[in-house]
């Protein structure tokens, strides 16, 4: 049987690696933040890491949108598009494979890719949470090109996911993150603002565990108050909803002006 034995949700911007020391007061507690959770993902010493991420038309493109899509590679190079990561992680397939084919089972037609390389939604926190040496699942989720997931729907991939991990033969531990938001607005005249009000009403209701909250936002209100990468929230509600949503700790949060994006940081509780 397997067992999720951490769960959590960072920002994942390039400019964490790229320019970390921009608004050193700031910056430095949001180091200090990535340092514990990285700390943390080791002693849990998961098998595999599950990251839910999306991509920015690196990998995924219009002859080939899905909405969800799980990484069944060996390995997976990165981009290293725009001076973000290089590199390569070892993958899971085997484990990969067998949570692809409960979520199929149990109503969830995820596309699977056997090819699929990983823009800095992914490489960055893996990166910064110094995960580059566990075999890593990478699960794509569409937050940027409409139709989207609805919220809720990301909520029930959540559920499901964790039912797959459970239904694991042997005992294989899992650890899952989310990467994306908070408020930014990207490729808009709004890019370099951050909702810092709004970005703290999101991140304690993640802190409450209020999946319903959450849920019942609309895109239309995300849209306008923190901009289309919060749209991003999406693998924030996946991860939430495979911890159990019992909640959650936000461990930091700082606007990031020269960012251009609020951050966000918080380890979530991972409930029976």
């Amino acid at each position: 049987m397997g067992r999720l034995v951490f769960a959590g949700a960072t920002s994942h911007v390039g400019a964490i690696l790229k320019n970390p020391d921009a608004h050193p007061e700031s910056s430095v507690r949001l180091h200090a933040a990535w340092d514990r959770m990285a700390a943390e993902i080791s002693e849990a010493d998961p098998d595999v890491v599950l990251v839910i991420a999306t991509d920015h038309y690196e990998t995924f493109r219009l002859e080939h949108y899905p909405t969800f899509c799980l990484g069944l590679a060996e390995s997976y190079d990165a981009w290293g598009e725009y001076g973000n990561p290089e590199g390569t992680v070892a993958g899971a397939p085997e484990t990969g494979a067998a949570i692809l084919a409960d979520l199929v089972r149990h109503g969830f037609d995820v596309s699977r890719s056997h090819e699929m390389l990983l823009d800095h939604a992914f490489m960055v926190p893996i990166i910064r949470l110094g995960l580059v040496d566990r075999p890593v699942l990478p699960l794509f989720v569409n937050c940027n090109t409409a139709p989207l997931p609805t919220l809720d729907r990301a909520a029930q991939l959540g559920s499901a996911l964790r039912a797959a991990v459970e239904s694991l033969p042997g005992d294989v531990s899992v650890a899952v993150i989310a990467t994306g938001g908070v408020s930014h607005w990207v490729g808009l005249p709004q890019f370099g603002q951050v909702n810092d009000a709004w970005d703290r009403r999101f991140l304690a209701t993640v802190d409450e565990g209020d999946l319903d909250a959450i849920v019942s936002l609309s895109d239309e209100e995300v849209l306008e108050e923190a901009g289309n990468g919060a749209l991003e929230i999406r693998t924030w509600v996946a991860a939430l909803a495979c911890a159990g949503a019992t909640g959650a700790e936000t461990y930091a949060y700082e606007p990031m002006p020269d960012w251009a994006i609020g951050i966000g940081i918080v380890r979530m509780e991972v409930g029976a």
